[in-house]
This record gives C-alpha cells, structure tokens and sequence, in this order.
C-alpha cells in the first residue's frame, strides 16, 4: 500500500508518456524547489507535510490538467488518464469522496485530495524518475 517509486504519476499515466512525465517533473522540482530528501522519503511512502513537497504536488497535478488554478479536481480528466488495468469503478469512487477535500489555499487543497487519494487506492499514485 505505501509503494510510492519517485515520479511519475499513475493517475496521470495517460500524461505519462515518460517524455512529458519527466519534463512536468523537472520543471516542479525547479518551481517548487522540494529537496531531493523529501523526494526520496516519498520514495519510501512517508509522504511530507513539506511545503515544497505540497508546492511540487499542486504543479504536477495543474500541469498535468489534473486539478485547476483553484486546486478543484478535474475528475473526468483524471479518469480519463488512468492506465489501463485500473479498476475505474474504484477510483471513480474514490475521486468523488477524495474532491471535497479542502485546504487553506488551492496548494493545501490538492495535497489533501492526493493524501486521500494516496491512503484510499490499492493502485497508489506513483512517481517515476
């Protein structure tokens, strides 16, 4: 359950043509400045409260048409991006309990519905470098 590979979004494997995956990856990192440690115990699933961590979250999902400027999930979009093999019934599920989650601003508000979406899947949104 807490299998988290650095990078590369599942929800966004439609995105994930590693070529786009990589380049929204490292203008995020770039944008949101989130250190390499942070990254890596992600890596490991012990996802951060860091604000760069939150920063670099918001821009992958923004860039990746995910979510909006206000942080409101595009949910037809992020089901249209899942990866086949993924139960879409199940995540359609968990995308409509995980949208109403908020935050103080649109960078907390998508980090909570990535928490959410992250402790409620069995297919976990992962990175990859």
């Amino acid at each position: 359950m807490r299998s988290f590979v650095v990078f590369c979004i599942v929800l966004v494997a439609g995105v994930c043509a590693t070529e786009k995956a990589n380049k929204i990856t490292s203008e995020c990192i770039k944008e949101s400045g989130v250190k390499s440690d942070v990254l890596a115990e992600a890596k490991k699933g012990n996802i951060s409260d860091d604000p760069a961590f939150k920063a670099f979250t918001f821009c992958f999902f923004k860039k990746a048409g995910i979510v909006g400027e206000d942080g409101k999930l595009n949910r037809d979009v992020a089901l249209a991006k899942l990866p086949s093999g993924v139960d879409k019934s199940e995540a359609e599920k968990l995308l409509d309990s995980c949208k109403s989650k908020t935050g103080k601003d649109a960078v907390d508000t998508v980090f909570e519905i990535f928490k959410c979406y992250q402790h409620g899947t069995k297919s976990h949104i992962l990175f990859a470098s």
